[in-house]
């Protein structure tokens, strides 16, 4: 086995990794979400009873699932995009302003994992707890650099694709498209 096919599986186990920890998070996430407001509405209307910190938790159950949500997209290609310049241009350009795209992508997640790790630390250390569960913020923000982890994976999966036009891993992220249905 060459290292090549060893790097080609590696990645591949890397981002089905990811892709089954995406998946997890957001299943239970919606899942945690729907009984929690479940148990609130059946305490508050048939009961007349309410617990503070379900609503919290909820708000920070959809905040997780929106940062994991974001890397699912770039997985899926479900974001939006403005592609206009894409279908205009020849394909080596437009690959190229497809490689500039993730690589900013690339760079913002740099950033998210740098600043939300400096947001954990400092939440940690101030010891702040959430109002209501009186949970340490700190885990509460972790979300952000692993998330911005997330996302680089993504991006520099789709780097890859572009750069090589191979589909590495899951091969869900493929080269742009053009209109017409050709690949860059």
């Amino acid at each position: 086995m060459t290292a090549k096919t060893k790097i080609g599986r590696a990645t591949a186990r890397l981002l089905n990794i990811l892709d089954e920890t995406e998946n997890a998070v957001m299943v239970c996430g919606i899942s945690a979400a729907v009984i929690l407001v479940l148990v609130q509405v059946i305490l508050r209307y048939v009961f007349n009873l309410s617990i503070s910190w379900i609503e919290e938790a909820v708000r920070y159950i959809v905040v997780w699932m929106s940062f994991v949500g974001a890397s699912m997209g770039l997985r899926n290609k479900a974001h939006i995009a403005v592609d206009l310049l894409l279908t205009v241009l020849p394909k080596k350009p437009a690959r190229a302003v497809a490689i500039t795209g993730a690589l900013c992508g690339s760079i913002f997640s740099i950033v998210l994992i740098w600043y939300g790790l400096a947001l954990v630390q400092h939440a940690l250390a101030m010891e702040q707890l959430s109002s209501a569960m009186l949970a340490p913020m700190g885990w509460v923000y972790v979300i952000l650099p692993v998330s911005g982890l997330f996302l680089l994976i993504r991006f520099v999966q789709m780097m890859w694709a572009l750069i090589t036009g191979a589909r590495p891993g899951s091969g869900r992220i493929d080269a742009v498209e053009h209109a017409s249905g050709t690949t860059v």
